[in-house]
């Protein structure tokens, strides 16, 4: 974003007199004083325990050139650039609705349980092999993420990748009016926010709140396996369906330790490699591919386009351990249906001169049923599959409890500490090992990597 006070002041409703500063040059938001950059428009927000106001005139020191102001909030500094809102959080998302119009990307949205991220990271590979392409970084895509994500778009972008997270009903709702997208993608519906919403189905709801936003012209494309999501279908916009029945459905898939190959049944000739671990991760590429197909980029050019992606850190990533381990690196989140997904894909890779081991922390906001969603999880382990498991965290007992009537009581260690993991993990591995680690990010997990690897900060 690139804007004078002026221009943003005739996007969005301010309250005061801008004559004096109207030639002052915006060129980004931020809503923290320690990222501050010169020409950054400051975003105060009114939290529980904390009000941003407070720190206008650090920012404005720091180099931001202008402040957003909300009008309950008594003594503007006088001397900065201020714009006087009704609501500063308000302000933001119709500040960033204004600018998503006049730039006019094709808008792509992203939302689901699980993969969402990936799926982000794979539609913009695609996307980027014709078009500009702008997406959502790191976990930018909340009420405050997603329009910081759009106005950090550059004026040429001709697509955007926009990614939509919530923890409650109606979350999405605001933010797919914000972008009223061209193209919408529901990954999946897990069991992640349980203890907010109580069932997977209204789970379900709160994802289709994804649809609210959506056009006659715009085209909805969904998993055709989700039973949840079909009654909530209408005809007010086109949809595409991809899984084991949809428009859009696997023919082949081979699972290497690379990644995961497939071919499908619009384009069977063409076998597509995408640089993941994991079968679950074919049905987010196919998610992608019709998108793609919206696009007019074709199976061929989305095999060339994979070669090669990017991907978010933490997310099913191999890494080489200080002693020479594989680790498969899946820290960031953790759900029952991502975690069996990724123990299916590391059991049944092939390691003949190598042992597996299983480091596993508890799955969060899982609600009254969290015990026997890990219970579950836990007895999908096979027999023979799994040579050590490590578990730490509350709710994992009973996963450690499940995979010990699997693979022996022996072999499975549960730990009601990290360091205590750590200690255990570090003085069995040799080197001689696969390690997969996964676990909701709350549980830091990610410490126990860098243990592994020897990137301690």
């Amino acid at each position: 974003m690139k804007k004078t006070m002026a221009e943003i002041a005739e996007m969005i409703q301010v309250l005061n007199s801008v004559d004096a500063w109207r030639d002052i040059e915006l060129t980004g938001v931020c809503f923290d004083t320690r990222q501050i950059k010169t020409g950054d428009l400051f975003v105060p927000f009114v939290g529980e325990s904390r009000d941003g106001h407070a720190f206008v005139t650090d920012a404005y020191d720091a180099g931001a050139s202008a402040a957003l102001w909300q009008k309950d909030v008594p003594n503007p500094p006088a001397g900065v650039p201020i714009l006087m809102v009704e609501d500063t959080l308000t302000a933001l998302q119709n500040l960033a609705k204004a600018y998503l119009q006049e730039v006019n990307p094709i808008t792509i949205a992203i939302t689901g349980s699980n993969g969402k991220t990936t799926t982000k990271d794979i539609m913009a590979a695609i996307a980027t092999s014709k078009y500009r392409v702008h997406k959502t970084g790191g976990n930018f895509n909340n009420h405050i993420g997603l329009p910081y994500t759009i106005l950090s778009m550059p004026a040429d972008t001709e697509v955007a990748v926009l990614e939509m997270g919530m923890n409650h009903r109606h979350e999405i709702e605001v933010l797919t009016k914000i972008v009223m997208p061209d193209i919408a993608i529901i990954t999946n519906v897990g069991e992640a926010h349980l203890e907010h919403l109580g069932s997977r189905a209204e789970i379900a709801k709160a994802k289709m709140e994804i649809a609210v936003g959506l056009s006659a012209a715009s085209l909805l494309i969904y998993p055709s396996d989700e039973e949840l999501l079909k009654p909530l279908i209408t005809t007010d916009y086109r949809v595409a369906t991809f899984g084991k029945s949809g428009d859009l459905r696997p023919e082949m898939m081979r699972t290497e330790m690379e990644g995961t190959s497939f071919t499908t049944n619009i384009e069977p000739d063409v076998e597509i490699f995408v640089p993941i671990v994991g079968e679950h991760n074919v049905f987010n590429t196919m998610a992608a591919m019709l998108a793609a197909k919206e696009l007019e980029i074709s199976a061929s050019d989305v095999k060339k386009a994979l070669a090669n992606m990017e991907r978010s850190t933490s997310r099913l990533e191999w890494l080489v351990g200080e002693k020479g381990s594989d680790i498969l690196n899946d820290a960031y989140n953790s759900s029952p249906t991502a975690l069996m997904a990724v123990l299916k894909t590391f059991m049944h890779l092939e390691a003949p001169t190598k042992k597996k081991f299983v480091v596993v922390a508890d799955m969060l906001e899982l609600g009254a049923d969290a015990d026997a969603f890990h219970s579950k999880a836990g007895k999908t382990i096979e027999k023979g599959s799994i040579d050590k498991v490590f578990a730490y965290g509350d709710h994992i007992k009973v996963f450690a409890q499940a995979a010990s009537e699997q693979i022996g009581q022996e072999n499975v260690f549960y730990f009601e500490t990290k360091e205590a993991l750590k200690t255990m993990l570090l003085s069995q591995v040799t080197g001689d090992e696969y390690i997969m680690v996964k676990g909701s990010y709350g549980m830091g997990l990610k410490d126990i990597v860098e243990a592994l690897t020897g990137d301690i900060k």
